[in-house]
């Protein structure tokens, strides 16, 4: 049973790895700041909570209230941080390079339909 856990410890981690590096390497790789952002925060969450399964596999569970204290951190913080820091982009004039359905959120402050500081000006 712990040769079982072993693996499965070892293979988690090295699955989290690999999503990691793919995060990595859209950092490189995407056009804009909005496109990296989505790919450093999505890959590296989930890479980060793969690498930690397979601490709790490979501890046979010894740790499991603090790795899922962990995991629970990690998928409150990643979006939410993400979405925060992209939207002050978006606010100093960070621009995306857009497709075809445009930027959102570029219509709706011309509109006047954000809450907050941009409505006053």
């Amino acid at each position: 049973m712990n040769d079982l856990l072993a693996f499965a410890g070892s293979m988690l981690i090295l699955l989290g790895a690999a999503f990691s590096l793919l995060g990595a390497l859209g950092v490189l790789r995407l056009p804009d700041a909005y496109t990296r952002m989505h790919a450093a925060s999505k890959a590296g969450a989930l890479g980060a909570i793969l690498v930690l399964l397979g601490v709790l596999a490979a501890t046979a569970g010894t740790a499991w209230v603090e790795i899922l204290l962990a995991i629970a951190v990690l998928l409150i913080t990643a979006p939410l941080a993400a979405h925060a820091i992209s939207r002050a982009g978006h606010m100093a004039g960070v621009r995306p390079s857009v497709g075809p359905l445009g930027d959102a959120l570029d219509s709706d402050r011309a509109r006047g339909d954000l809450v907050g500081r941009e409505r006053s000006e």
